[in-house]
Formats: structure tokens, C-alpha cells, sequence
């Protein structure tokens, strides 16, 4: 069997599809690929605005009006890459700017990250790698 060699996407569950898209466009750069709805959900692909798909955003009709908990089996947190520190440390900047709370570059063995959430309270980070 040939080697997994990338991630394709990931979805996320949100409680509002237009707010979230909005947030991860907002905050993040990220541009709409496309849309899909149906009787049971509402998603929206969005990419990198560099290209390439990045994440998926799904809205199921009838869900429970929950928050995110990384303590709950399943997703603890999603990490984006940067390519430097000086990029890691100017998106802290960024966000704070654009409101959104954040741990502030933070040094880890392997390099550094930044924590933050999603209106949804999604974990988010991003990394970079010595």
C-alpha cells in the first residue's frame, strides 16, 4: 500500500456557518473555495489565500448549541504553520489587533506557537518549527 504522504482538508463543526466563514476570512486570510448545503447540513471550503484547500466549515441543521471542549474525545486543537518566528510573532500582533485573544508566542522545544479559538471556541494555533 503506497504511504499517506499529506492532509487533504479538515471540517470543523460550527454552530453558525456565515459567522465562522466570516471569522476565518476575517482573521486568518482565508478565501471561499465553495459552497454545499443540503437538507441535513451547510459547509463552506475555504483555502489558504496562498492556495490550497485549508479547512472546511459545516453547520449540521438541528445541533446541539454547544462549545468546543478539547477534554472531549476527538479534536484537542488545529495547528497552521508558519515559515518564521518574526511571521509567528507578527500574527500574534494580528490577532490582538483583530480582537481575538491569544497565548502571545509562547517557545517550545521544536520552535513556537500561538494559541487562540474560533467563535465556537475551537482550539486554533499556529506554529512555527525551528
Amino acid at each position: 500500500m503506497a504511504a499517506i504522504s499529506a492532509f487533504h482538508h479538515v471540517a470543523l463543526t460550527v454552530s453558525n456557518l456565515d459567522v465562522s466563514v466570516a471569522w476565518y476570512r476575517d482573521v486568518f486570510g482565508f478565501v471561499e473555495l465553495f459552497r454545499e448545503e443540503s437538507e441535513e447540513r451547510r459547509a463552506c471550503v475555504m483555502g489558504f489565500a496562498g492556495g490550497g484547500h485549508s479547512v472546511g466549515l459545516v453547520e449540521h441543521r438541528g445541533s446541539a448549541d454547544e462549545r468546543f471542549d478539547p477534554t472531549t474525545m476527538g479534536l484537542d486543537h488545529l495547528a497552521f504553520s508558519v515559515a518564521t518566528r518574526k511571521e509567528l510573532d507578527g500574527w500574534a500582533d494580528a490577532l490582538s489587533a483583530a480582537g481575538v485573544d491569544n497565548s502571545g508566542a509562547i517557545d517550545v522545544p521544536p520552535g513556537a506557537i500561538v494559541n487562540c479559538k474560533d467563535p465556537d471556541g475551537i482550539a486554533l494555533a499556529l506554529f512555527w518549527d525551528k
